[in-house]
């Protein structure tokens, strides 16, 4: 698996190789469009966000390459982003018309949904130097395979164990606090928070997944459940801000409170659905999670 690294050999190969292969997948996507620009420009923000949750993984040992190439990617990726998000709310709206539609609001929501879809439809068509944009997340992607020769990561294995399993514990401790300020808040920036933690913690154990196989699979099957209730939640608070921003693109005062209504209703049963999925995966102290990742890492390395 491209999105795995392996234990026993040295950590900056390792790390290399796969930020290397996600760039070369983000290029390739990009240049070939099998399925138009959007579905490939969606891909390849996939592989952006993977490329963040690696260097988040190892950022305590070069925290000046974490910094650089962090922003480089978050910056190819930020020009490609408003169509993909347009699109995410019509989504929503259709998800919310799914589960929350009832004979006094479901001619609303359609109403709401059809002007979301012309926005996104516009937006696809204003898009002139869309092309200009894929080429220049290209050449981002070239410049990042280039900047990996100056990761500087530990060669020493006990070092390089401290570095993932600190990585790994540190962003597991901020998600159980993340919940911990979510669970008591409908605040959409704390779930906001949470869901970015949350998305961390399942690169992370995939990344490790070889050094604790079992233990890992699950917590990526839970992570990836709460992290998709947590996306949609994101959705509708985005949702929430463009109604706040430019109501004019959802309707009227009295059709933007029925959304409202219909938002708050399907926020409060994702956030049931996502403590009742975390409730035993953020249960342990950071301090043993970091423990037992480096015990069974360093395990895994001697039996390469």
């Amino acid at each position: 698996m491209s999105y795995r690294i392996r234990p026993g050999l040295p950590l900056g190969d390792e790390v290399a190789r796969v930020a290397r292969k996600q760039y070369d997948r983000a290029i390739d996507t990009l240049r070939h469009q099998q399925d138009g620009p959007h579905e490939a420009i969606h891909a390849a923000r996939k592989s952006f966000k993977n490329l963040r949750g690696l260097f988040r993984l190892v950022r305590d040992a070069d925290p000046e390459f974490f910094a650089r190439e962090n922003a480089r990617v978050r910056d190819i990726a930020r020009p490609l982003s408003e169509v993909r998000d347009a699109k995410a709310m019509v989504e929503a709206l259709d998800r919310l018309f799914a589960r929350e539609a009832t004979p006094d609001n479901a001619a609303t929501l359609h109403a709401i949904r059809t002007r979301l879809a012309e926005r996104h439809r516009r937006i696809v068509n204003e898009q002139a130097d869309l092309e200009d944009r894929i080429e220049a997340a290209i050449l981002g992607c070239e410049s990042g395979i280039k900047a990996l020769a100056k990761l500087n990561l530990p060669k020493k294995p006990k070092k390089a164990t401290a570095i993932l399993a600190t990585g790994a514990a540190k962003n597991y401790g901020r998600a159980v606090l993340a919940l911990d300020a979510a669970g008591s808040s409908a605040d959409p920036d704390d779930w906001h928070d949470l869901r970015k933690r949350i998305k961390y913690h399942w690169m992370h154990v995939k990344l490790l997944s070889r050094g604790w196989p079992g233990e890992m699979a699950i917590r990526a099957k839970v992570t990836n459940r709460a992290g998709e209730a947590l996306g949609e939640d994101n959705d509708l608070a985005n949702l929430g801000k463009l109604a706040a921003s430019h109501p004019d693109a959802i309707g009227t005062a009295e059709e933007i409170a029925i959304l409202r209504t219909v938002m708050a209703a399907q926020s409060v049963k994702l956030h049931a659905e996502v403590r009742d999925i975390v409730k035993h995966l953020l249960k342990d102290d950071e301090k043993l999670i970091r423990h037992r990742i480096a015990a069974l890492w360093r395990d895994a390395a001697g039996s390469r």
